[in-house]
Order: C-alpha cells, then sequence, then structure tokens
C-alpha cells in the first residue's frame, strides 16, 4: 500500500482485488475490482475513458482520480467507503482545483449500476470472484 504524507492512501487499499484484467486491457492494472467494472460498463456504453491519466497536486500530496472522460471533461472517482481521509482529499482537491469537474461514485450509486447493468456485461467481477 502506497503512503503519501504518512498516511496511506487508502485505508481500504490493500483489500482490494489489483491487477490485469485482460478482457479490459493487456497494460492497465486496476486497484479494485469496482475500477474494473466502471472501466467494463463505460466501454460497454461506449463512453471513452482513460485510467487515471492525471495526478493533481492538493498541497503536500498527490491525488489521481480513477478516470477522465474526455468527451465531458469528467474525473471520476470511484469508492466503496468514505473515510474521513477520502473525503479530506476530495475537499482540497475542490479547493486547488475548482474548475475541474470531479464525480464521485458512491457505493449506493456502484451497485444501482451493477444491478443495471452487470447482467450484460462479459466477465463483470462480483465480490468473490477471481481474476
Amino acid at each position: 500500500m502506497a503512503v503519501i504524507g504518512g498516511q496511506p492512501t487508502s485505508p481500504k487499499a490493500s483489500k482490494g482485488k489489483n491487477g490485469i484484467r485482460k478482457d479490459i486491457s493487456s497494460t492497465i492494472n486496476f486497484y479494485s475490482r469496482w475500477e474494473a467494472n466502471m472501466a467494463r460498463l463505460y466501454t460497454y456504453l461506449r463512453i471513452r475513458w482513460e485510467y487515471a491519466p492525471k495526478s493533481f497536486n492538493i498541497g503536500g500530496q498527490m491525488y489521481t482520480p480513477d478516470f477522465f472522460l474526455p468527451e465531458t471533461d469528467t474525473y471520476i472517482e470511484v469508492k466503496n467507503f468514505w473515510w474521513t481521509y477520502s473525503k479530506i482529499r476530495d475537499e482540497k482537491f475542490r479547493m486547488h482545483y475548482p474548475n475541474i469537474r470531479l464525480e464521485v461514485i458512491l457505493k449506493d450509486e456502484y451497485l444501482k449500476l451493477e444491478k443495471q447493468y452487470a447482467r450484460h456485461i462479459l466477465k463483470w467481477e462480483y465480490k468473490n470472484s477471481k481474476l
């Protein structure tokens, strides 16, 4: 788990299913099944996406949103848990970059998307799925 400014990048970072998903890309290392599934969803919906293309200095630490959607000029962060650390990082980002659009997909929204689309998307990963 990476450490930034004395704190882990996320309290749950080591819990994710880290790895390459060959059905998506032979070079992208996703840090969680949720990130991989969002990439699958964007591809299914024909939404052009880039994975973690840019890091932002948010005052003593760097922050890299999970996705960038070029057609809407929007960064996306996918969060299973909205920890205090994540909230502070989000506030810092918005304070330093008020003109950059960032959307956070939290657990409730992710589960709605999963319910709506997972059955249509080959290789959608569930809680106990193997890579």
